[in-house]
C-alpha cells in the first residue's frame, strides 16, 4: 500500500511539473532546460563513427587559457589534441596531474538526452580519469552532480565516451546547464575540445 501511494505522489508531482512546463512562457523556457541558441552545429567525432550533431562548448578548447574554467591542480599547457577538428590553428589543452580536476564552463542542454564528448590522452602507464556531470538551474546554483563514469583512455589522443544526461527528466525539474567535472585518479591526463549535442541528435 505505501508503495501504491508513493508512486501515485510521485507521478502527481510530474504532471504538476508537466502542466508547469506548458505554462511557462518562451521567453523562460531556460527553466526548463529548453535552451535553442546553442550555436553552430558540426561532426567533430564523424571519423571515428559518430555522426551527432555537436556545438563547441564555451573555451572548450582551451585557447583562451583557463576562462570559464574552475581548476584545482590542473593548469592549461601547450599540445592540442592531434586531430585538430575544432581548428587547424588550436595550440592547447587541458593537464591533469594524478589527484587534480577541472570543472568545464558551463554548457547548453537541451530536454531530451544531451550528449557531452571531448578528447582525451593519458599521459602515465596507467589511471583513470572521473567524469561527472554538474547540474544548474536557471540561477546557476548546483542542483545535482551525476558521477557518470571512469575510464582508463589510451595514450594517444583519441575520444572519450560520450557522455549523457537522465533524459528529458532532468529538463522538467529545473535543470539549465551542465558541466563536466574531469579529475585524474592513479595518473595523468590531458583533455581537449569539449563538445555537447543538446538534442541528442542521430545525423
Amino acid at each position: 500500500m505505501a508503495a501504491d501511494f508513493c508512486a501515485r505522489i510521485w507521478r502527481v508531482a510530474i504532471l504538476g511539473m508537466l502542466g508547469f512546463a506548458l505554462c511557462v512562457p518562451a521567453a523562460n523556457a531556460s527553466l526548463l532546460g529548453l535552451n535553442n541558441d546553442c550555436g553552430a552545429a558540426s561532426q567533430p567525432f564523424a571519423q571515428f563513427g559518430d555522426y551527432r550533431s555537436y556545438t563547441f562548448g564555451a573555451n572548450g578548447g582551451l585557447e583562451a587559457g583557463a576562462t570559464g574554467w574552475s581548476l584545482s591542480g590542473a593548469r592549461v599547457v601547450s599540445g592540442n589534441e592531434s586531430y585538430y577538428v575544432h581548428s587547424s590553428s588550436d595550440r592547447f589543452s587541458l593537464s591533469l596531474p594524478d589527484g587534480s580536476s577541472g570543472l568545464s564552463p558551463q554548457m547548453c542542454m537541451g530536454t531530451t538526452s544531451t550528449v557531452l564528448r571531448f578528447f582525451m590522452k593519458r599521459n602515465t602507464a596507467s589511471g583513470s580519469l572521473r567524469v561527472q556531470v554538474v547540474l544548474r538551474n536557471v540561477l546557476g546554483s548546483v542542483i545535482g552532480v551525476l558521477d557518470w563514469t571512469t575510464t582508463s583512455g589510451s595514450t594517444s589522443w583519441a575520444p572519450g565516451p560520450a557522455v549523457l544526461n537522465l533524459d528529458s527528466l532532468l529538463g522538467l525539474v529545473g535543470v539549465s546547464s551542465i558541466q563536466l567535472k574531469l579529475t585524474a585518479q592513479g595518473g595523468s591526463f590531458q583533455v581537449d575540445d569539449m563538445y555537447v549535442d543538446p538534442w541528442a541528435s542521430r545525423n
